[in-house]
């Protein structure tokens, strides 16, 4: 994706150094520089719509960058907005964030990390405001479609007054499923005829913008992992009206279909395997999944294992959580004790989420149960780790170090759980 921004700072060694930093990450991107001291305010006349991110100063030489902030952020074409200070205090934060600014970085702390992670996060918001503003903006009709035009045209079956949904460029072959932010359809895609799933986001989530945002960061995050272990994601767009996501499709179901019919001690430690190949491959790119579960586990024609849905995934160094105060994102029976207690999360917690899965293959019942997710979310916190049954004893350890309380105590990484299944397989 092409960068796009703006600095406005009245130093030019600091423009240069954001400029370098933003370069280093978007090799082609097109940066302007305005110094107020030479170029005054950005008049009404200035186009702002071409920019993803303005990056703007809190002294700007006589001038106040607040009073700056506030009216920009007043035009309708005005993009997201990083405000920067280095001399602000926390007042200074909470003016910038009610007055508008997307952000708040203090200048005597910031690096390259930083910089990239606000400017990125501030490109996902241009993008979830621009696809919910095209929505919105469509009428309740669909403009009729030519004979000659090819789509795909796809119905909730047990919902006879659902919309139908129109994606140019697929066939729909069958209905797959729906979760609480999606539904799910095998389609043939009529470039290649090659049969490929559409994510579909539910048409009154498109209006949620932190949905909308999870939906499009789901595309951003699996895109940068080549992994045969991490499901294939093909193309990301979006119509009048819906906001969808072409991905692989998987042939022989999932890891849940595999438990109720019972898996053997060996295949259990392979697909532990596989699944630890998988989170090594995304915890090396800082992402967290959050909601590891058999469901997630899917399975090719070649029997070969990959992760699914990244909804809720996140990278670990996000400071913006997507996460609402009192809110779980993740399933109960498989959340790690930090994440159900809301404490920061790395890899680890994927890792618990992967012994509980391990526990339910060898036992085909899950290792917490309760009449509440709370009650549930709580076992997780204070219960004991589960026993194995007798005969599968040599087991326990493995399970004691995955499911651990406290993350020190597990393992320190997926690499480390690979080391560990080999000497337990040999």
């Amino acid at each position: 994706m092409t960068l796009n921004a703006i600095i406005v700072d009245d130093s030019e060694d600091f423009r240069l150094l954001i400029r370098q930093y933003l370069a280093l990450e978007w090799p082609d991107a097109q940066i302007v520089e305005w110094d107020p001291l030479t170029r005054g305010e950005i008049d009404d006349n200035f186009d702002l719509q071409k920019f993803d991110v303005l990056l703007l100063d809190y002294v700007l030489g006589n001038a106040d960058g607040l009073d700056w902030l506030k009216r920009l952020r007043r035009r309708a074409d005005c993009p997201p907005v990083i405000f920067l200070t280095g001399a602000g205090s926390e007042r200074v934060a909470v003016q910038a964030l009610k007055s508008g600014a997307f952000d708040y970085l203090r200048k005597h702390d910031l690096s390259k990390a930083r910089i990239v992670e606000a400017v990125r996060n501030a490109m996902d918001e241009r993008k979830a405001i621009e696809i919910t503003q095209r929505l919105a903006a469509h009428t309740e009709a669909i403009t009729s479609l030519s004979k000659t035009a090819v789509v795909a045209r796809l119905s909730d079956s047990d919902a006879p007054d659902a919309q139908v949904v129109e994606i140019n460029g697929y066939r729909v072959i069958r209905k797959i499923g729906s979760g609480g932010m999606s539904s799910v359809y095998l389609v043939e895609r009529l470039a290649d005829r090659q049969e490929v799933v559409l994510k579909i986001l539910d048409s009154k989530l498109c209006e949620d913008n932190e949905f909308l945002m999870r939906f499009i960061q789901e595309f951003g995050l699996i895109a940068k992992i080549d992994s045969r272990h991490i499901v294939k994601i093909y193309d990301q767009g979006f119509t009048d009206r819906h906001v969808y996501i072409a991905m692989e499709y998987f042939a022989n179901s999932d890891l849940r279909a595999r438990i109720r019919k019972g898996v053997k001690t060996h295949e259990a430690v392979g697909l532990l395997k596989q699944v630890a190949l998988a989170l090594k491959a995304i915890h090396e790119f800082g992402i967290v999944h959050r909601d590891l579960k058999p469901e997630n586990i899917m399975f090719r024609a070649d029997d070969s294992l990959a992760i699914v849905d990244f909804g809720i995934a996140k990278m670990i160094s996000d400071v913006n959580s997507l996460t609402q105060t009192g809110h779980i994102l993740g399933t109960p029976y498989y959340l790690s004790p930090e994440q159900g207690q809301g404490d920061a999360l790395d890899g680890r917690s994927d890792l618990y989420s992967s012994g509980v899965m391990m526990f339910e293959m060898l036992t085909q019942r899950r290792p917490y149960t309760a009449s509440t997710p709370i009650a549930l979310v709580n076992k997780h916190i204070n219960d004991p780790v589960p026993r194995l049954p007798p005969g599968l004893e040599r087991f326990q350890e493995l399970i004691d170090r995955l499911m651990a309380k406290n993350p020190k105590v597990r393992f320190a990484d997926a690499q480390q759980l690979l080391d560990y299944l080999d000497k337990l397989d040999a």
